[in-house]
């Protein structure tokens, strides 16, 4: 003889209790989440991104740029890039970002010699270097000014 029982469920989970909320996002998160998207790097004219670029993805190069063989134009587009890059590492807040272009910078120059078996000056590396260079000889002068 079969004997059938009957079966009262509870609602499933009524008997679960919220032992934890997360705290509400704040300016913080959102801002420590920015900062590892890169989006102002990401976005600067000589930055080369890698096939289907993620948000947490690094670039691929740095620095991917190719001379238009007219040396004062370079050279001002190289200025232009570097006025760039420091604003994006200020929007980012990406203290290695001058460091990471100036590593790509060098890779570059150096893969640019193994190619052509000489080495070569790029106008565009020159005109960034000169920017970056007085924007750093300008914030020195700042710091040690002295008081009046």
């Amino acid at each position: 003889m079969t004997i059938k029982m009957k079966r009262k469920f509870a609602k499933p989970g009524a008997f679960l209790k919220l032992a934890y909320s997360a705290p509400p996002p704040d300016d913080l998160h959102v801002a420590e989440i920015r900062r590892y998207t890169l989006p102002a790097t990401k976005a600067l004219p000589f930055v080369k991104l890698r096939a289907n670029d993620q948000p947490m993805w690094r670039p691929e190069s740095y620095w991917h740029v190719r001379p238009t063989g007219k040396r004062k134009l370079d050279v001002q587009i190289g200025r232009e890039y570097a006025r760039e890059a420091i604003a994006a590492m200020k929007a980012d807040r990406n203290g290695d970002l001058i460091a990471l272009i100036v590593q790509d910078i060098v890779k570059d120059a150096v893969d640019q010699t193994g190619k052509k078996g000489r080495s070569v000056q790029n106008p565009i590396v020159l005109g960034f270097l000169a920017e970056i260079s007085g924007a750093l000889a300008a914030a020195f002068q700042n710091e040690v000014a002295p008081s009046r």
